[in-house]
């Protein structure tokens, strides 16, 4: 899943199986973006949710490393239209850049709609204005959406908060060690487990269209490698021969795989056609 392909990791000695994993910056980026997300007008019937819009889209950009997003209680002012920001209030509080937004239901009552602008405080130009929809239950993956449109405005490189990561977990110790699979946000929310076993899991790999995820399981004894369909669970065993099978990636067209398998001895690079199974040895040792 691109750049948050960097964030998949193994966690080791997790108190709970379900334990949401946390992405911490330890220290920042003396170069970052100064920006503003004034927090987002809440616009519908319901209350608004726990985490707002607003400190979803910060914590995005905050992660990213490349942008320091001004505290809430930091702003003078909180505008929700353009004609309320006055720019010369925000060049003195040394920002560079101002998000303003809100939040509404659509005309068909269905989801959310979340209307925003991206302003550059010292040209007082326009960089962004959209209204991004999003269905019920959706509003987060709206405000990730969000951060990805403006992280792209603002670096010329698509964001990938909108997309997921995949990590291993290992709880417990000796005969009580359990591994699992786990999908999540690329923030570490709504972690979901794909597959759990008592034998270890190794080597996520996401397929290029985000439906299926390939990785190594010892469950038999010796490795072998799966594709599993996140939605429904299903899986393919693609390879078990005697050895090391290991180290699963898709090509980005989804036809082929790449993977490490040493059935000649050695360990070799091989490429498997995803319709036919084939193989195709590509390195000799």
């Amino acid at each position: 899943m691109n750049l948050m392909a960097v964030l998949a990791a193994v966690m080791l000695a997790m108190p709970a199986a379900y334990a949401q994993l946390q992405i911490e910056i330890i220290d920042g980026n003396p170069s970052a973006l100064p920006i503003a997300v004034v927090p987002f007008q809440w616009m519908e019937a319901g209350p608004p949710p726990e985490d707002s819009v607003d400190e979803i889209i910060s914590g995005d950009l905050y992660r990213s490393g490349l942008f320091d997003p001004m505290a809430v209680a930091d702003m003078a002012e909180r505008p929700v239209d353009e004609e309320a920001i006055r720019f010369g209030t925000w060049r003195l509080l040394k920002t560079d850049y101002i998000v303003i937004g809100k939040v509404r239901t659509p005309r068909d009552g269905v989801g959310h709609e979340l209307i925003y602008q991206l302003f550059d405080v010292h040209t007082q130009e326009r960089l962004l204005s959209r209204i991004t929809t999003v269905g019920p239950g959706d509003l987060r993956f709206g405000a990730h959406r969000v951060a990805d449109a403006i992280y792209e405005a603002l670096t010329g490189v698509p964001g990938a908060f909108s997309t997921r990561i995949a990590y291993i977990t290992a709880t417990g110790l000796g005969n009580q060690q359990r591994y699992e699979l786990v999908v999540a946000d690329a923030d570490g929310y709504g972690p979901q487990t794909v597959v759990g076993s008592p034998e270890p899991l190794l080597s996520p790999a996401w397929s290029p269209d985000g439906k299926h995820l390939a990785y190594v399981s010892f469950e038999k004894g010796n490795s072998a490698i799966y594709m599993q369909n996140v939605a429904t669970g299903s899986r393919e065993l693609i390879s078990s021969g005697k050895g090391i099978n290991g180290a699963p990636s898709f090509s980005p067209d989804n036809k082929r795989m790449a993977l490490v398998l040493s059935r000649s001895g050695n360990p070799e690079i091989y490429v498997r056609d995803m319709a036919t199974g084939r193989l195709t040895q590509i390195t000799t040792h």
